[in-house]
């Protein structure tokens, strides 16, 4: 025998209208919300989420779009969009354009004709406005990691992490260890991120009167394309940095891939840290904490950007647009470690 909603409502003595909005995760009084799963669980009730779908016009899934799936340090951002959005009964979708326009595009028209509920999208860079695909569309979308040129002209929520207060803080240490012969490794191209977190660096120098000209990099920019192509280009230009004149007596790396190329070349070339080099690092890693001198860097809260993308594509999903658009700015943390030399004692940080 199948049970229906109507069964529900004759056991518990509740209007069949008060079991659909409990069924439809509407909020309703929390007596009612205890009887109705009691009820639902000594029934054996088992929802039709086909013919729920049909009536709401929803399809229950979620689309997260970023650069590079290979790329495992947007793993916990997966982890919490879905964990989040699995509370609710939906179904998350994960795809990767892997830097290339046209396939960007294509997987865009791809989740709009499949009629997701709503988007998370990872930009290319802070010239990529295809988010306004998903917009023309009706279908809800906020973007992490840039603040797009598009803002103003094509509003859209954001959540991105403090990259200027975490460049100060880096700097701030650099600075109170006597460091400034410092190269700043690396730029890229149109990367509001990697912009401000440079910014935030230079500032800290700049105000107490240094030529923070002689910390930027007087090599191109490096294109953010694949994983291992970004890390190979950053073991080169470490080498290249190094093997200078005068080398850095400290080097900032603006983001993990960066470091990971940098790193990978002290070990090739035997290059003790932080005796022959300081170092530090905008973005945080499992390995950084596990090396033989742990790497002083700035963590993102990635579960905290991922859960916060949620909540705003939750209630724009609900129809709850009062505060768009909206700039999530969510805090770093500083991890004080044992890769920058203290040039005023001759000592190594501490691991705090």
């Amino acid at each position: 025998m199948n049970i229906t909603i109507k069964d529900i409502a004759r056991e518990t003595g509740l209007s069949t209208a008060t079991i659909s909005k409990y069924l439809n995760h509407k909020r309703i009084l929390e007596e009612n919300r205890i009887l109705i799963e009691e009820t639902i669980k000594r029934l054996d009730y088992t929802p039709n989420r086909t013919a729920q779908l049909l009536r709401s016009k929803k399809t229950k899934t979620i689309g997260i779009l970023l650069s590079d799936l290979g790329n495992y340090f947007w793993s916990p951002i997966i982890y919490s969009v879905t964990h989040f959005f699995l509370k609710y009964h939906y179904t998350v979708i994960t795809c990767a354009y892997y830097f290339n326009f046209q396939k960007e595009s294509d997987i865009i028209q791809d989740l709009i004709s499949q009629n997701v509920d709503g988007v998370i999208m990872l930009p290319h860079n802070r010239q990529d406005n295809m988010y306004k695909l998903f917009q023309d569309a009706g279908i809800p979308v906020v973007i992490l990691d840039q603040l797009v040129d598009s803002l103003k002209e094509i509003p859209v929520d954001c959540v991105i992490s403090d990259n200027y207060k975490g460049g100060a803080m880096l700097a701030t240490h650099l600075l109170e260890k006597g460091h400034s012969n410092i190269y700043i490794m690396e730029r890229s191209v149109h990367s509001y991120t990697i912009e401000q977190r440079i910014r935030g660096f230079t500032d800290v120098f700049a105000e107490q009167g240094y030529d923070i000209s002689a910390f930027r990099s007087d090599l191109p920019p490096v294109p953010f394309v694949e994983t291992q192509s970004v890390i190979s280009q950053g073991k080169e230009r470490f080498r290249q940095i190094m093997r200078r004149p005068n080398p850095p007596t400290a080097i900032f790396f603006t983001n993990y891939l960066i470091a990971s190329g940098g790193l990978s070349a002290t070990n090739s070339d035997c290059c003790s840290i932080p005796e022959d080099v300081s170092l530090v690092c905008f973005d945080d890693d499992t390995l950084f904490k596990v090396m033989h001198s742990p790497l002083t860097c700035v963590a993102q809260d990635l579960s905290g950007i991922g859960t916060k993308a949620s909540e705003i594509l939750m209630q724009r999903i609900e129809g709850d647009y009062s505060d768009f658009p909206r700039a999530a700015v969510i805090d770093v943390t500083f991890h004080s470690r044992n890769s920058v030399k203290d040039l005023l004692s001759g000592m190594s940080g501490s691991t705090k």
